[in-house]
C-alpha cells in the first residue's frame, strides 16, 4: 500500500511541478458556439484575474496552425504568449483561442501551402462563425473594441491574412505567422499594424508568400523599407514601423516560437 501511495505521489508531484500555473488568470473550459449557418466552432476564453468590469481590456485571437481541424486541441498558444504571467503583469487582456469547423480550414478552397493566392470571395465557415462569436465575446466581456489583435501560424497565418483583409477596421494589430495572403488587397490593409514572421527555410509554407505580402503593403503605403541584418535574421519595416516582416534565416516551419518571443512584440502590440 505504502508503495503504490509512494507512486501516486510521484505521478501527482510531477504532473503538478511541469505545469505552469497562471497566478494573474487562467481559461474557461472548451465551450461550444454554434453561428447562424449551423456550423458549430469550440473556443477556449482566457480572463485576467479581478477583472475591472468598469475598464476595458485589450482582446488577442489566437488562429492555431494544422490543415482540417479535428474540432479539438487545448487553450495554449506556443511560448503562452499574451497570457503568461509576465505579459499580464505589462498588460492585462483577454485572450480568445477558437477552433476551426471541425473538418475545414480558417481560409478555403485555398490557403495553407499555397503562398499567395487570390481571396475567395465569401470567407470559410470557420472565418464566418468566428465573426460571430466574436460579436458574443464583445457583448458579454469588458473589451475594448478598439483593442482588438489577430495572431495565426501557419493555418492561422491565413486566416489572420484572411480576417484583415474583410474587416481591417475591427483589428488594432495583426501578427500573421508563416502563412500567406492575397497582395491585391494590400491597399485595404496598409494604414493596420502587422508584423509578420517567417522562416526562409520554410519547406511546409512557401516564404514567398509572406514576402510577397510585405513587397504589396510597401508598394500600397509608397514607401521604401528599413531593413536590418544579424547572424540569424533578417528585419524589414515601414519607415514608421507599423508594418514589420521578420524573416529568420532558419526555423523551418517553426517561426512561431521565435516570433512570439520577440522582446519588442508585445509592446509594439499594445503601444
Amino acid at each position: 500500500m505504502r508503495k503504490i501511495s509512494a507512486v501516486f505521489l510521484l505521478v501527482l508531484w510531477t504532473t503538478l511541478g511541469t505545469r505552469s500555473p497562471l497566478a494573474l488568470g487562467d481559461w474557461t473550459e472548451r465551450r461550444p458556439f454554434v453561428g447562424s449557418t449551423g456550423d458549430t466552432i469550440h473556443y477556449y476564453l482566457f480572463t485576467p484575474k479581478n477583472v475591472d468590469r468598469q475598464k476595458k481590456y485589450p482582446l488577442v485571437i489566437w488562429l492555431h496552425g494544422g490543415l482540417k481541424s479535428n474540432g479539438v486541441g487545448g487553450p495554449n498558444m506556443p511560448t503562452g504568449a499574451f497570457y503568461k504571467d509576465t505579459h499580464q503583469k505589462e498588460q492585462p487582456c483577454l485572450v480568445l483561442r477558437p477552433v476551426a469547423v471541425k473538418g475545414k480550414n480558417w481560409v478555403s478552397p485555398r490557403g495553407a501551402g499555397t503562398g499567395s493566392h487570390v481571396q475567395p470571395e465569401k470567407p470559410a465557415p470557420s472565418i464566418a462563425v468566428l465573426l460571430e462569436l466574436l460579436a458574443k465575446v464583445l457583448k458579454e466581456n469588458p473589451v475594448d473594441p478598439a483593442g482588438i489583435h489577430v495572431v495565426g501560424a501557419s493555418m492561422g497565418g491565413y486566416g489572420t491574412w484572411d480576417l484583415i483583409a474583410r474587416h481591417p477596421e475591427k483589428f488594432a494589430s495583426a501578427i500573421p505567422i508563416c502563412g500567406g495572403g492575397d497582395p491585391r488587397k494590400a491597399p485595404v490593409i496598409k494604414d493596420m499594424k502587422i508584423w509578420i514572421f517567417h522562416s526562409a527555410d520554410d519547406n511546409t509554407v512557401p516564404v514567398q508568400g509572406s514576402r510577397d505580402m510585405f513587397q504589396a503593403l510597401m508598394k500600397a503605403k509608397d514607401r521604401k523599407p528599413v531593413v536590418r541584418e544579424d547572424d540569424q535574421k533578417i528585419v524589414r519595416s515601414s519607415p514608421d514601423g507599423n508594418i514589420r516582416y521578420t524573416e529568420y534565416k532558419k526555423g523551418g516551419h517553426n517561426s512561431w516560437d521565435h516570433g512570439l518571443s520577440e522582446p519588442e512584440l508585445h509592446p509594439w502590440v499594445f503601444k
